[in-house]
This record gives C-alpha cells, sequence and structure tokens, in this order.
C-alpha cells in the first residue's frame, strides 16, 4: 500500500515536471540564442503559414519590458473614471510607450489617446488640454507639457485633422 502511494506521488510529480517543459517556445534549451536560427515564439517556415499572436485573453493589459524596465503597455478593454475632468472614457487598447513606469503614479494609470507617448519622469502624465475627443491619434505628454496630434470626429463624415498643445493651465492652445 505504502509503495502504490509513493508511486503514485512520483508519477504526479513527473508528470508535473514534463507539462511545465511542453510549453515552451524556444528554440534552444534555456532560451539563449546563439545563432541566426534561434529564436523565441515563432518562426515564418512554410509549416506555421498563419501570423503571430501576441494576446492575452484575459482583462488584464499587455505590458513590454527591457532591462527590467517597463517600456509599453497596450490597454485592455477599460474605461477610465476620470481624466482632466472627463468621466467615464473608453480607453481600450490603446497604446503607451514611456522610459519608466514613472507615468503610472497619476491618474488615469494608462494611455489617453490611440498612441501616447510619455517622456522621462516629473510629470510626464500631463493631463491638462486632454478633450474626450482626443482617441485617434498621438499624445505626447512630458516635462508637464501635453500636446496631441490626430483627428477630431464631429460626426456625419465629418472630420479635422488636428494639432494641439497645452504647456501650463494658463496657456491652452487649438489649431
Amino acid at each position: 500500500m505504502r509503495t502504490k502511494n509513493i508511486t503514485k506521488h512520483l508519477i504526479l510529480g513527473a508528470m508535473i515536471l514534463t507539462t511545465g517543459n511542453v510549453v515552451g517556445q524556444a528554440t534552444v534549451p534555456s532560451n539563449v540564442a546563439s545563432g541566426p536560427t534561434d529564436f523565441l515564439g515563432w518562426d515564418g517556415s512554410v509549416t506555421n503559414n498563419f501570423p503571430l499572436q501576441v494576446r492575452h485573453d484575459g482583462p488584464y493589459p499587455i505590458d513590454f519590458y527591457t532591462s527590467g524596465n517597463f517600456r509599453a503597455r497596450i490597454n485592455e478593454k477599460v474605461t477610465y473614471g476620470s481624466l482632466n475632468g472627463f468621466t467615464n472614457i473608453p480607453a481600450d487598447g490603446f497604446m503607451l510607450i514611456t522610459p519608466s513606469d514613472h507615468f503610472f503614479n497619476f491618474n488615469p494609470k494608462g494611455p489617453f489617446s490611440r498612441l501616447h507617448l510619455a517622456e522621462g519622469e516629473g510629470d510626464n502624465a500631463q493631463a491638462f488640454g486632454y478633450r474626450l475627443w482626443q482617441r485617434n491619434g498621438v499624445t505626447f505628454t512630458g516635462n508637464g507639457d501635453q500636446a496631441y496630434i490626430g483627428q477630431k470626429y464631429k460626426g456625419n463624415d465629418n472630420t479635422d485633422f488636428v494639432v494641439q498643445w497645452s504647456t501650463a493651465p494658463s496657456s491652452f492652445q487649438l489649431l
């Protein structure tokens, strides 16, 4: 009886260890690429003739890191509670690129438009100047300033191209 119990645990342990190795995507042991044919995750051969998908099917963003530091985020399906006095702002699929995670010290803790470039430390999440129509374009924040270049949809196939910037609460510009 005791032998059966030990055998069961050994088989279970071996299965768990084997399963961990089955899901690996590296072409070489230890995920260390040492040649031009080594890759992590995908090759474009004839047998793999379908698109690579980077995905997360759960309700979470996709974050990117280099050198152990945060670099970018693609939002999940999310609605911000508040941004520059506006409420209930849908931000699904918005992307943030920044050299640090300092951006997340401010609310909302995510990008303001389809592409948001936030520079460095300090007030790199300047919300002043943001408007609800700033969706399909590029937001720039850093050094306490904010700008947006993109489209402003007015309905009925009426769209304007907008260049907007704000440097402080007392100086808001719209071209």
